[in-house]
């Protein structure tokens, strides 16, 4: 996007705020959580896909895609709509985007495995606006299902339709776009992806809302290969509920990526104590492999699920 575009498009009805998140990423001199808020828009750019020649590197390999994108190998495009009316749940935060990248990295440790036709079953829970499932299932051969809450589901099938769709819908007259909606076409690609990315609600702790979909089962058990969540552990949710949460879901070989921000100790140590507890395998990982270099972020790793009850 250009600077212009940036700052928002002009248009006659309507001023469009598309930020280029890669400008942000180009300098990052602060990691204000609310730093975006005002923006309708974020631009994040062609994904890259990344490869990690070790798993413990100090010096992180350069993202392919950074600086020229190979289009055939990296991802498509994402441009991810925040609406600040939802409240937190609506809004872009670097927790998503660094897990996105994190998990985009290490697709060599989920990702080949898996018997499943389009790839591997991926699930986000609390995804909000979808930005760190979304990524995922442009960069990576997945299958992404982003989850939330009733009144975020408008936003994640909008974002999802926004990246994975067509342009313009066959049943739609480009004319009859509001000014708003075609100003948006030129950052748009049309579905480009690797993957395939769907949203529904999923409920913590409903158990009718956790298996939708015949494909997430693996022999005996119902499972997905990988859930993902981004800043979901946090004051306002029960962090017993989520950890067993994780464990319902899970499957003998599912892996659990999660990230979140140091600000929520309390939090955080509840919720060790029961993943810790539940599964086999539970490590923090302060160093996460992604361009966005917020020092509060990391990452907490699972797998190995206990066979107890919750």
């Amino acid at each position: 996007a250009t600077a212009a575009a940036a700052a928002g498009v002009n248009n006659s009805s309507k001023k469009v705020k598309v930020l280029d998140y890669n400008s942000y990423l180009a300098h990052q001199r602060y990691y204000d959580d609310l730093k975006h808020i005002d923006i309708a828009y974020m631009d994040y750019g062609i994904i890259p896909h990344r490869s990690l020649t070790t798993t413990d590197a100090i010096e992180q390999p350069t993202l392919e895609g950074e600086k020229d994108a190979n289009e055939e190998y990296d991802g498509g495009r994402v441009v991810i709509e925040q609406r600040k009316a939802l409240g937190k749940g609506g809004l872009c935060w670097d927790a998503a985007f660094v897990l996105g990248e994190h998990v985009i990295a290490h697709e060599q440790d989920w990702n080949v495995t898996t018997k499943r036709k389009g790839g591997a079953s991926v699930l986000e829970l609390g995804a909000g606006t979808g930005l760190c499932g979304i990524m995922v299932g442009k960069a990576t051969k997945s299958q992404v299902t982003i989850t939330d809450l009733p009144e975020l589901e408008e936003l994640m099938s909008d974002n999802v339709r926004r990246n994975f769709g067509p342009l313009v819908d066959e049943s739609v007259k480009e004319e009859s776009l509001s000014e708003e909606e075609r100003s948006l076409l030129a950052y748009l690609d049309g579905g480009k992806a690797k993957g395939t990315v769907t949203s529904r609600v999923l409920r913590w702790g409903v158990e009718e809302d956790y298996f939708l979909n015949s494909e997430d089962t693996q022999g005996d058990d119902q499972a997905y290969d990988v859930i993902i969540g981004a800043d979901i552990v946090a004051s306002l949710y029960d962090p017993v509920a989520l950890a067993q949460t994780l464990h319902a879901l899970c499957g003998p070989t599912t892996k659990i990526y999660i990230s979140s921000k140091s600000r929520l100790d309390k939090p955080h140590e509840t919720f060790d104590s029961e993943m810790a507890r539940l599964f086999e395998r539970v490590e923090k990982k302060v160093l996460p492999c992604s361009r966005l270099k917020n020092p509060n972020v990391f990452i907490i790793q699972a797998e190995g699920k206990r066979d107890i009850e919750c």
